[in-house]
């Protein structure tokens, strides 16, 4: 179920993983890149969901002022719209994944599980694995 989607990605439900998809496509930056997390994030507790699959292959280095947006707001919004377990597929492109790696080691211990990926069908089997965490309603 496509739930958003915008030049540089989209977000959708998979019903089968029990997982929220978040695709990018190139370079975001600022207010769409943010919307695009928020999307991801809003899907996620419409749908009482607990993991996410996030595909950065076709993505991009991030910029230093959303990777402190990231830090600073996203992490806590992700885990209270439920997200408990997140698999990363890594970029193709070395450079965005360096960006991306060096992202996820600055920020520290994280409320939820993340393991990161080069090939998909190992992520889906790591995101499958894990249990269903109960979320009260409302």
């Amino acid at each position: 179920m496509r739930y958003f989607e915008s030049k540089h990605g989209k977000v959708s439900w998979d019903e089968e993983l029990r997982s929220v998809i978040i695709e990018w496509n190139g370079f975001a930056y600022g207010e769409e890149f943010q919307t695009i997390l928020l999307k991801g994030a809003d899907l996620l507790k419409l749908r009482y969901g607990s993991k996410v699959l996030m595909d950065t292959r076709e993505g991009s280095a991030i910029k230093t002022e959303d990777k402190a947006w990231i830090g600073e707001f996203f992490i806590r919004r992700a885990y209270e719209s439920g997200l408990r377990h997140l698999a990363m597929l890594e970029p193709h492109s070395l450079i965005a994944k360096m960006s991306v790696n060096r992202t996820v080691d600055g920020l520290g211990t994280l409320p939820y599980r993340q393991e990161s990926f080069s090939d998909r069908e190992e992520a889906v089997a790591w995101l499958s694995a894990q249990g269903r965490e109960l979320r009260a309603i409302g």
